[in-house]
């Protein structure tokens, strides 16, 4: 994904470090939330010592230094065991600060995911209107500028033509470490995705590649491919939020039996043409 368990970015191009900056504000009134209730879940399923934070738009605000760096650590080795990439906490904060920078166009929306004091994972999105796409920040950055503009140029008509709409969630980051990844996922997912269906967010996208755990979480959670460009074997992804929030709280609300997995392991078969989905 940029969405990853994953995919990550390595940006050069701008200072380290970059200081987080006052996001634009979410509407005084908040939805209610389910963080509470995944917090309880965690405890009974998987013991007292696992906590989701949650952090939308001014939020953000309130992620301290220590907090940073931890991300930072976590971010790190994430990308570095699962993608043989030499990030180091310097870097991962840097590109983490540069995600989150000063910009009233893009809101984010993150959640953590502990285990006693340590971070294991990380989610965040980032909410903006279609005109605030730009090959710059939101297309993959291995490629041409050229590639970038064909995936914008897709990317404004698919949303204009094909589903008409203006508002976009993009997946930025969705890391987990290795040994906690099959478990914990979508207790990090499903309350950004809650949030931004709350706020009127109906389309998820996100990039990523071919070969990873992202594309096929991606057609697991109903989104489809829109556009590949063959560089890297990279490709965007469009889909429904509403649609995987319900995939995930379905893994969750089922105790992530092999039965509450059969929706999105389905889906994934329809596409790759395997199993009984083939058919």
């Amino acid at each position: 994904m940029t969405a990853q368990t994953a995919i990550s970015t390595v940006v050069t191009s701008h200072p380290l470090p970059i200081p987080l900056h006052k996001p634009k504000r979410l509407a005084k009134v908040q939805p209610r939330s389910s963080t509470p209730m995944l917090n309880e879940t965690l405890k009974e399923k998987l013991g007292e010592e696992y906590q989701l934070k949650t952090f939308f738009g001014d939020e953000v605000m309130s992620m301290g230094e220590s907090t940073l760096n931890d991300l930072a650590e976590c971010y790190m080795t994430v990308f570095n065991e699962s993608w043989g990439e030499s990030w180091t906490i310097s870097s991962a904060k840097s590109e983490i600060t540069h995600s989150l920078r000063n910009d009233p166009e893009r809101i984010p929306l993150i959640s953590l995911l502990y285990k006693e004091d340590k971070i294991i994972g990380f989610c965040w999105v980032l909410l903006m209107d279609k005109n605030a796409m730009s090959k710059e920040h939101d297309m993959p950055w291995e490629l041409s500028d050229v590639e970038k503009e064909s995936g914008m140029t897709i990317s404004k008509y698919w949303l204009k033509e094909v589903v008409k709409k203006e508002r976009i969630m993009f997946i930025k980051e969705l890391g987990v470490l290795k040994e906690y990844r099959q478990v914990v996922s979508p207790f990090l997912s499903i309350p950004i995705l809650e949030r931004s269906a709350q706020m009127g967010y109906d389309v998820g996208f996100l990039w990523t590649n071919v070969n990873s755990k992202a594309f096929k979480w991606g057609l697991g959670v109903g989104y489809s491919p829109v556009h590949f460009f063959i560089t890297n074997n990279l490709l965007l992804m469009y889909g429904s939020v509403q649609g995987s929030l319900k995939a995930m709280r379905n893994v969750v609300e089922a105790s992530f039996s092999k039965q509450s997995q059969y929706y999105m392991i389905n889906n994934i078969n329809k596409y790759l043409l395997k199993g009984e989905a083939r058919n």
